[in-house]
């Protein structure tokens, strides 16, 4: 349980890891006056009566200014591992008709920490633009960026991890300060001369994973303000299935004729893409502003329906989205189009003069209402929302940002659940106020764009979505974004994708798209092979920049009981990069004797636990292993090995005598590995050969045709050893 000392005016946790926060002290910052030091006054347990729970430790720590007016209280409240710093901070104005004392819009209050004891490395998720957050791993506290908003740091046990929340009316972000590590509470609108909120969570353990997940929801239980985390929420059933996204295919470009263009190049190729995204370029606008509600009469002459029916009926396209930004559009909504006209009622006029949707619930509600119901009627399944974190930029300072945000995305998320069945994508939308307010969605863009055109871009792309996820994955899936199967970082895109656990798309332009890229992440059905969690970087990479170090960067998932790891080159350098890959990769992977299998060489290795296989990369080079818990007698099932994540299409193995029989979710190049001969095979009662792959790991391989029936492709082989 984590303690307050105030001798050394230290947070630390009374177990193991040793997790110690040195130096606390606070600062108000008064509009127009500065930063003002306010000394600890008292620091006591909580009154009686204020703990509910046995299992919980509270204090209550009191700072305030040399003349007694302003004041800050501290609520910590340590369970297990855990502590939540609640703060209540208030400034005394002794008249109201005399200039009243505020607390400044941005860091109102400041928490300071000095140092965190035993400091080997830190990964810290900081926003560096509006709308995407990226790793930073210095361990020089006093440059931890501005808007941090996770910060993670190894020790000689274990890791620390402080999480900020953003409630009802105010956000906390960290940043780095000349004394060490402060943690800022902004409302971000003036006028405040009180605050209260739930602050931050902190934490201590030796998994970092699960230490990021347990904190996040922590920090619900604790805020009393929207939003859910993502095990209680549901993944959408439309992104369980291959899709194509029209952005980086046509831009704003994109017209109905380009759109049957690629719906026809992709039923030639037999790929079975399943939904279409109609993104940015649809919509009829003026001067960047949002003219109307309907598609623009150039592009789609018959209107979106007209197009949407085409793709569906002639194309055997099944679902259909449609893109569209927060504000209606880039430059809000245009006064004099018809959208406005008829959303009248629903819209709000900021203090830049910009018309968007109104940040009032019921009126925000009523806007999007007004436009999915016609989206809908025009056969359009589900929504892309884009430049969610741009909400400030429109609207700071009228309101508080946080109150902005549940509003809006209660609003928002309403309208989608009724249209659309709760099936968004959340773009653009990084921000802590945007991550912590989404009542329904499940899945967000967790990275900048796939910038096609910038010749060394994989390694940023791939940095920011692993490392991201490790903040970002306890709230929703990640969605690593659309990519290009002609592009020459196709291979490492695909690995990615992989195993990501998210959506996969691709967006090429007609007559490019590379089918041997996608039929490995896909079954015959159109189904992504899509792994049971985030990616994240292993632990070995959690603290290490990969851009700097010449190592085979490697991310981690879970799949069919097996774990898998991909490995990437993204040093900064045509240099060959090296690594191991084994069992220790995978966090909690039970057993002590493992198969690995390299789905690109189509090799297998025996390990036991504690032992690796070397990895060696050149520029543009990826890989990825499935290691694999050796089952208890002679058989270990592989899975279907023409995909790169064999593991995930086998259902189940059962022994019958000298046989085993093993039910897979597809057709394919099934692989396993025995210790004894296969005397023959049979695929739903029809005999196959058994190809022997390497006589001496004793691994073979069987053909599999799927099953005829469109609604079930399931295949049942059985071995006879």
């Amino acid at each position: 349980m984590f303690v307050f000392e105030r001798e050394t005016s230290s947070i630390a946790f009374a177990g193991e890891p040793a997790v110690v926060l040195h130096g606390l002290g606070v600062r108000a910052f008064v509009a127009g006056e500065g930063e003002i030091e306010l000394p600890l006054k008292s620091a006591n347990p909580a009154e009686p009566g204020a703990i509910t729970d046995a299992q919980t430790e509270e204090y209550r720590l009191l700072f305030e200014d040399l003349q007694g007016r302003i004041r800050a209280e501290l609520h910590l409240s340590a369970q297990g591992p855990f502590m939540t710093v609640r703060v209540e901070a208030a400034i005394r104005n002794d008249t109201a008709y005399h200039a009243q004392r505020t607390f400044a819009a941005e860091g109102g209050i400041r928490i300071v920490f000095r140092q965190l004891a035993g400091l080997q490395g830190l990964l810290a998720a900081s926003r560096h633009k509006e709308w995407w957050t990226r790793p930073h791993f210095d361990t020089d506290l006093r440059l931890l960026p501005p808007r941090t908003q996770s910060l993670l740091w190894k020790t000689d046990e274990g890791y620390g991890y402080m999480l900020p929340v953003c409630d009802e009316l105010y956000r906390t972000d960290l940043t780095g300060c000349e004394d060490g590590l402060a943690v800022q509470i902004s409302a971000c609108e003036s006028g405040h001369e009180s605050i209260r909120t739930v602050s931050f969570v902190l934490g201590a353990g030796t998994d970092p994973y699960r230490l990021a997940a347990d904190a996040a929801a922590v920090g619900f239980a604790w805020r009393d303000a929207g939003g859910a985390p993502k095990e209680g929420k549901k993944y959408p059933e439309i992104l369980e299935y291959l899709g194509w996204c029209s952005w980086d295919a046509f831009y704003a470009d994109v017209d109905e004729k380009g759109l049957e263009e690629k719906a026809a190049e992709l039923g030639r190729l037999g790929l079975p893409v399943r939904w279409f995204m109609i993104d940015d370029g649809w919509s009829e606008v003026k001067d960047r502003m949002l003219a109307s509600f309907g598609a623009n009469k150039e592009k789609f002459p018959g209107g979106l329906g007209r197009t949407v029916r085409r793709l569906k009926e002639d194309h055997g396209i099944r679902w259909v989205g449609a893109w569209h930004n927060i504000a209606g559009y880039w430059g809000g909504i245009d006064p004099s189009g018809e959208a406005f006209a008829e959303a009248r009622d629903y819209v709000h006029l900021t203090r830049s003069g910009r018309w968007i949707p109104s940040p009032e619930l019921a009126r925000n509600f009523g806007f999007w209402q007004l436009w999915h119901s016609r989206l809908r009627r025009q056969g359009v399944d589900f929504v892309k929302v884009d430049n969610q974190s741009s909400l400030y930029a429109y609207i700071g300072g009228e309101q508080s940002i946080a109150k902005t945000a549940n509003s809006v995305h209660t609003g928002l998320e309403a309208s989608v659940s009724l249209h659309f069945g709760g099936c968004m994508i959340n773009c653009m939308g990084m921000a802590s106020e945007n991550v912590w307010h989404r009542p329904i969605t499940s899945v967000s863009r967790s990275s900048n764009d796939f910038l096609p055109k910038i010749a060394d871009g994989f390694g940023e792309h791939a940095l920011q979505n692993a490392y991201n996820s490790v903040y970002h994955g306890p709230f929703y899936w990640g969605d690593w974004d659309m990519f290009w199967t002609g592009h020459h970082d196709a291979v490492p895109h695909m690995t990615l994708r992989a195993v990501s656990g998210g959506p996969v798309y691709f967006s090429d332009v007609p007559g490019r798209t590379n089918a041997d890229i996608i039929r490995p992440l896909v079954y015959g059905d159109g189904k992504i092979i899509r792994c049971e969690r985030v990616g994240q970087p292993t632990k070995e990479w959690l603290t290490v920049n990969p851009l700097l170090t010449p190592g085979a960067f490697k991310v981690w998932n879970t799949a069919g009981g097996a774990g898998v790891v991909a490995a990437f080159h993204v040093y900064d350098g045509d240099r060959t990069v090296e690594g191991e890959v084994g069992p220790g990769d995978i966090p909690g992977l039970a057993g002590t004797e493992f198969i690995v299998y390299d789905s690109f060489r189509g090799t297998a290795n025996r390990l036991r636990r504690g032992e690796t296989v070397p990895v060696r990369l050149e520029r543009l080079e990826a890989a990825l292993y499935l290691i694999i818990p050796a089952a208890a007698g002679p058989f270990t099932a592989i899975g279907l090995t023409d995909k790169l994540v064999a593991a995930d299409a086998v259902l189940e193995t059962a022994w019958e005598g000298d046989a085993v029989q093993v039910r897979l979710k597809d057709g394919g190049t099934f692989s396993f590995v025995s210790e004894r001969k296969p005397l023959g095979a049979f695929v739903d009662g029809k005999p196959t050969d058994v190809e022997t792959a390497d006589e001496e790991t004793g691994l073979y391989r069987v053909f599999c045709p799927a099953g005829t029936e469109p609604s079930r492709r399931e295949t049942v082989i059985r071995i006879e050893l």
